[in-house]
């Protein structure tokens, strides 16, 4: 923080004022008071103990009853709050509940030797299984215990068919959850991690290309981004690429898993390095669709995990959008209006891919747990692959594969990885269709050819996209199909003494003075739960033709 939060005008302003000002302040009692100090800090360490909406509405109406000045409040808010060290610790199975009041369940690990005085990363694990019901225990992720520290918060979220990874309810509840675990325990905003294997790091993916804000880095554990281009998965949004450079990817693959294997997934993590996206890679060529790995494998996990911090306050940002009102923020930069103007930049956007022959599927891309567990159904079969061409359908109900019958997701696991001619194709199914009983024979055409590229997500929906670089108090930006933009200013990033430069398209968008406001400070402030990114002052850009 550099002399004062507060921007100051031109001197000839300044002087006209002084004697106004003088008054005014002789007038009024001063906030650094020791009273009213108290009352100030008193008043944010309730903001931050705040749960529902209405307490921390209430919360800040009894802040700005107090009238401080911005530089005492951000003060008192970067402080964070006074944690108790009478808190509950070891495994815990918690409940919230959405704006629709639809409850989610998660388990939390506390160390047992929780210090209060001590900031801890936060592990966010996404589980597999998400298209099966809802279960009635809290065994969403088998053996959750395995994963417990003693130097960081572990959680297990809760996803079931009707609010599956990559839909907006979890974005919803991932950030509730997050600000749930920050009112009662110490965490460090900027070492929270989101892991999660199979469908659970389809999960992963969706986060880093729709919500990345909270999230220091993403690891995905056998999962494949494939999925959220699938129409049949209703993924919310679109995926844009370049939305994930900014942050870094750990990624673990295995070469005999049948459902994403290595080869599959290489052009997808290719791409995303062609458009400068941090990828960390560790493929596994022995393993299949499980986590056998992990002791192997924990060492390097430990060591990404350690080596990202979030910066909470990056100098640049890309970002893009296909709507104006939801999924339109990374960090301080938000997308407000939607359409293009003349003169506008012109980018790649990085969306092509070209699969190698032997990335032919199974074609397995959603299933379906049955009550009566007499099968799993195959909710969707991918188009030109083996299931596909063997003639297999969309409904079909699995009951056996090589040999094993099929009654669950793990059931299927295990038995995607026993054909009876040793590890490879082919791959022999029994399914009912209609109550008929069917067998197929699952290979790859005995010519396989490199098919032509094609597009890696679709777009169907018109979308902007923001690229900035910040420099001092000069940001630079540039924009293709956006007409508003809104910058959030931290008194940690820029200098508010200083005038602010905004050139957009190469036009100046903005230069002058930028007044922070304790209203904005709250503002952001109640919406992110985070004392490391707090903002003073929002910018809003309209973007002119060039």
């Amino acid at each position: 923080m550099r002399q004062s939060l507060v921007g100051r005008r031109a001197r000839s302003e300044r002087v006209s004022l002084v004697a106004a000002l003088v008054a005014a302040v002789l007038s009024l009692p001063s906030l650094a008071s020791p009273a009213l100090a108290q009352d100030l800090a008193a008043a944010v360490d309730a903001f931050w103990a705040a749960g529902s909406p209405d307490e921390i509405d209430r919360a800040v109406q009894t802040i700005l009853a107090l009238d401080p000045d911005v530089e005492p409040l951000w003060t008192n808010l970067r402080a964070g709050a006074t944690y108790s060290d009478d808190v509950p610790r070891g495994r815990q199975v918690l409940t919230r509940a959405n704006a629709d009041g639809v409850e989610h369940r998660y388990v939390l690990y506390v160390p047992e030797d929780y210090d209060p005085a001590r900031r801890y990363p936060v592990r966010v694990y996404l589980h597999g299984g998400v298209a099966r019901p809802r279960r009635a225990d809290s065994d969403w992720w088998r053996n959750h215990e395995r994963f417990a520290r003693s130097d960081s918060l572990v959680v297990f979220p809760e996803s079931w068919v009707d609010s599956v990874w990559w839909e907006s309810s979890q974005v919803e509840n991932l950030t509730g959850v997050l600000n749930d675990i920050k009112r009662r325990y110490n965490v460090n905003e900027n070492a929270v991690y989101l892991l999660g294997v199979s469908d659970g790091a389809t999960g992963v993916f969706y986060h880093a290309f729709k919500a990345p804000t909270p999230w220091a880095a993403f690891l995905s554990f056998n999962g494949h981004p494939v999925v959220l281009a699938n129409a049949s998965t209703f993924a919310d949004g679109q995926m844009y690429v370049t939305n994930l450079r900014n942050k870094p990817i750990f990624a673990i693959n295995g070469g005999q898993d049948r459902l994403y294997p290595i080869d599959s997934v290489v052009p997808f993590l290719q791409l995303f390095v062609n458009a400068g996206v941090s990828i960390d890679f560790h493929p596994r060529p022995e393993a299949g669709h499980n986590m056998q790995w992990w002791g192997e494998e924990s060492p390097n996990i430990d060591q990404f995990i350690v080596g990202q911090a979030r910066r909470p306050l990056p100098d640049r940002l890309v970002w893009e959008t296909e709507s104006a009102e939801r999924f339109n923020r990374a960090h301080w930069l938000v997308i407000t209006g939607l359409g293009s103007v003349e003169g506008e930049a012109s980018f790649d956007d990085f969306n092509e891919i070209t699969p190698p022959a032997p990335s032919i599927p199974i074609g397995f891309n959603m299933l379906g747990e049955l009550d009566s567990r007499d099968g799993i159904q195959l909710i969707d079969i991918v188009q030109g692959s083996m299931a596909d061409a063997a003639g297999v359908r969309a409904g079909d109900i699995l009951v056996e594969m090589n040999g094993i019958r099929v009654a669950t997701i793990d059931d299927l696991r295990t038995a995607v990885q026993a054909s009876p001619d040793g590890p490879g194709l082919p791959i022999r199914l029994r399914v009912e269709r209609g109550g008929v009983p069917m067998t197929f024979t699952l290979s790859p055409p005995d010519n396989l050819q490199a098919p032509p590229p094609r597009q890696a997500f679709p777009h169907p929906e018109p979308s902007g996209r923001v690229q900035l670089v910040r420099g001092n108090n000069d940001i630079v930006v540039v924009t293709r199909g956006v007409r508003r933009y809104t910058l959030l200013l931290s008194p940690e990033q820029f200098d508010f003494t200083q005038p602010f430069r905004v050139t957009t398209n190469e036009v100046r968008s903005f230069e002058g003075m930028v007044e922070p406001s304790p209203e904005t400070l709250l503002h952001w402030a109640a919406r992110d739960r985070d004392r490391t990114m707090l903002f003073g002052a929002e910018l809003e850009i309209e973007v002119g033709a060039r």
